[in-house]
């Protein structure tokens, strides 16, 4: 790593009331009647087959797939230690899904999800926005900070929908419909308020060429708006003798804009806004016990900061233009009571980061990933006597701020195994599943130039170069569910569930210039489930 620098300091409405009265009122109303020939369940065991289902409906209209209803209550508890700088020391999630799979008479297949979420977040410093540093290395531009700590309440809902049929017996469709809304709000100067919402909807129609093979294209679009407002109770707080609570901007990866009003009468809101649509081709074979999916897609999008909460042409000031391509492979194969499942990706994302005012690109980014994920496992009924499975994701990463003069590359390759097991009694089951995750950073580098004669020393010191030794740190990272299932009236069952997890740093880098804490980070989760 090198580092360079010229002066270094050390310094809701009740609209979404009946909105999920409404939901659950479709949940509750489906029975299970059918004798399908796939079951899913809202378990590790399923998840790949269930991620296809929901995703890509457009190759299951042909298929047996058993009708299923959960509903879910849970409480998380995530203390963090060893991690990145721009997420809460500690967090506490209160949580309500219900998802719903359903095959009415007439062969239409209704599908859906809703989740609530009430989130509070202890002690988050240096970034004021919605982003949090935990899944990924950098966040996206345009945010406001301070370095201050200090807790956060937030809420999230979010809302999806989706049918598919075969229309004749050559043509399928299928079109999806979601909706997010979110409120995050923070109880310390400067006190920010971001509300959120973004609306999307996906159209899937396939074609089958010849028996069991069909072709399939998707097309998507949506939309999102975030109003970002902040209040200091005491504005003496907002300025540049009181760094801790001075409002900065970051517009790319070390590029700091001093605070700047927005053009808005108040003063005090801004405006982010996010147009993308993907455009996608694919093919699908389907037999009684195999099933195979290729597919490839191109995400573009463009996310404009406004310095008002109306989004005209002469109030932008920063875009961020991002470009995704992904590739995509699954196959599912079972004979007797086993199953293989298998799931290869290919991501690769670039964004650029361009600056209205001064006409021209700052900062840029370029993520590539190969993810593969496998598992092969043995049911009896719904019993699952053994599964084994393995996950490979390998990362190519580099971000580059011009205007800072900063150049980040991290390669990485993590690697995971996992096992899962029901132990039946008389009526109920217990089910164990263990994972053992191993994290291991590969060749990277940081370069930095401080262009500002030292006045982003802070943010250079506390949060670049700490996420970068957070990232090229060694980590194992196991975990441990346990469930407890019984059987109750009318075909439902009821799900006691708990997860732990652990993140355990293993190897100091020490070729940084900065002490991190490599205290292990954990994670307690506990639950109900009632599905039917």
């Amino acid at each position: 790593m090198k580092i360079y620098k010229n002066t270094l300091l050390h310094t809701k409405s009740n609209a979404w009331y009946f909105q999920a009265l409404l939901f659950l009122f479709i949940f509750f109303s489906f029975s299970a009647k059918a004798q399908d020939s796939i079951m899913i369940s809202n378990h590790i065991i399923d998840s790949q087959v269930k991620n296809q289902v929901f995703k890509y409906p457009i190759n299951y209209t042909n298929r047996y797939i058993k009708d299923f209803t959960f509903t879910e209550v849970s409480y998380e508890f995530q203390k963090n230690e060893f991690a990145r700088k721009q997420i809460a020391n500690e967090i506490n999630t209160y949580q309500f899904l219900a998802q719903g799979y359903y095959t009415s008479k007439s062969k239409w297949k209704l599908f859906g999800n809703l989740s609530l979420k009430k989130i509070d977040e202890k002690d988050l410093g240096w970034v004021l926005s919605d982003d949090r540093s935990e899944e990924q290395e950098v966040i996206a531009p345009h945010y406001f900070f301070v370095p201050r700590k200090a807790n956060w309440t937030n809420q999230e809902y979010k809302i999806s929908g989706g049918i598919s049929k075969d229309i004749t017996k050559k043509i399928a469709i299928a079109a999806k419909l979601n909706y997010n809304a979110s409120k995050y709000s923070r109880n310390l100067d400067p006190r920010p308020e971001i509300i959120s919402r973004k609306i999307g909807g996906e159209l899937q129609l396939g074609y089958l060429f010849k028996e069991n093979n069909k072709a399939f294209a998707l097309a998507e679009y949506s939309r999102s708006d975030k109003d970002f407002s902040y209040l200091y109770k005491d504005d003496h707080a907002n300025v540049e003798a009181n760094p801790e609570t001075y409002l900065r901007f970051n517009s790319g990866y070390g590029r700091i804009l001093n605070y700047f009003k927005s053009d808005y009468y108040g003063g005090s809101r801004f405006l982010y806004n996010e147009n993308q649509n993907k455009l996608g081709l694919g093919y699908n074979f389907n037999s009684q016990n195999t099933s195979l999916t290729a597919l490839y897609y191109n995400s573009k999008s463009e996310n404009v900061f406004y310095t008002s909460v109306f989004s005209t042409e002469n109030r932008e000031r920063l875009k961020f233009e991002t470009n995704v391509n992904h590739a995509e492979i699954f196959i599912f194969h079972r004979w007797n009571n086993k199953e293989i499942k298998s799931t290869l990706k290919f991501n690769t994302n670039n964004g650029k980061n361009y600056d209205v005012k001064n006409n021209g690109y700052n900062y840029k980014n370029n993520l590539n990933s190969i993810n593969w994920l496998n598992s092969v496992s043995q049911k009896t009924d719904s019993n699952i006597d053994y599964l084994l499975g393995f996950d490979i994701l390998y990362q190519q990463n580099q971000y580059s701020d011009i205007m800072a003069t900063n150049d980040i590359e991290i390669n990485s390759l993590n690697t995971g195994i996992y096992a899962s097991k029901d132990f039946s009694f008389s009526k109920s089951k217990l089910n164990s599943t263990i994972s053992f995750n191993m994290y291991f950073p590969l060749s990277s580098k940081l370069e930095y130039y401080d262009t500002s004669g030292g006045t982003n020393a802070s943010f250079l010191n506390e949060v670049i170069i700490y996420d970068y030794a957070v990232s090229t740190t060694n980590y194992f990272a196991p975990a441990l569910r346990l469930e407890y299932s019984y059987p109750v009236k009318n075909n439902k069952t009821v799900v006691f569930f708990t997860n732990l997890k652990e993140k355990i740093a293993l190897k100091k880098q020490t070729d940084y210039p900065i002490s991190i804490n490599t205290n292990t980070t954990y994670w307690v989760q506990m639950g109900v489930q009632l599905n039917y």
